[in-house]
């Protein structure tokens, strides 16, 4: 296996699950449906040319429908009730718009358009609470367009959750 493998209820190998990635991988989160988010950096996903962002289907295969990605590493991926797709990283650029660090796709991999909320620097990891609120982690002093230090909070609508005051 290369960079990507999955492992049976008992531990052994599924040797039926043989895509691999070109890169590293650093996040993966399951769709309510079983669809497998993955992300990193990389080129390739199961031998077709995916940027950073790549979705696999609940067999292993590439979802080919998927074609949506990333212009620079993806470090986190979250899925919300609903099942959108939080994404963060080092990018500024996601399905092809500006985005910058963070952003949201909706559960067919298509850019959501009203989650514009960004930060001013890398985020590294994003947790969905129930009620679905965004914590977001990462080396950002900007979160939203508000000073957040490292650590902020956004709304299930992307908006930032201004109650949420704590930094790290």
């Amino acid at each position: 296996r290369s960079n990507l493998g999955r492992l049976n209820p008992d531990g052994s190998l599924d040797a039926a699950f043989t895509n691999d990635a070109s890169g590293v991988l650093l996040e993966l989160a399951v769709q309510p449906d079983g669809k497998i988010i993955v992300g990193g950096s990389f080129t390739n996903l199961a031998g077709q040319p995916r940027s950073n962002l790549g979705r696999l289907n609940p067999d292993g295969s590439l979802d080919a429908a998927f074609t949506n990605g990333a212009d620079n590493t993806v470090r986190s991926v979250a899925v919300q009730s609903a099942g959108k797709i939080v994404v963060g990283g080092g990018f500024t650029n996601l399905a092809g718009q500006a985005r910058n660090f963070v952003g949201r796709l909706n559960p067919d991999g298509s850019l959501d358009g009203s989650f514009t909320n960004g930060a001013d620097s890398t985020v590294s990891a994003i947790a969905v609470q129930p009620g679905d609120k965004i914590i977001v982690g990462g080396s950002f002093a900007v979160l939203g367009g508000q000073a957040r230090s490292r650590l902020g909070r956004l709304n299930p609508d992307g908006s930032l959750d201004a109650a949420f005051t704590n930094g790290a």
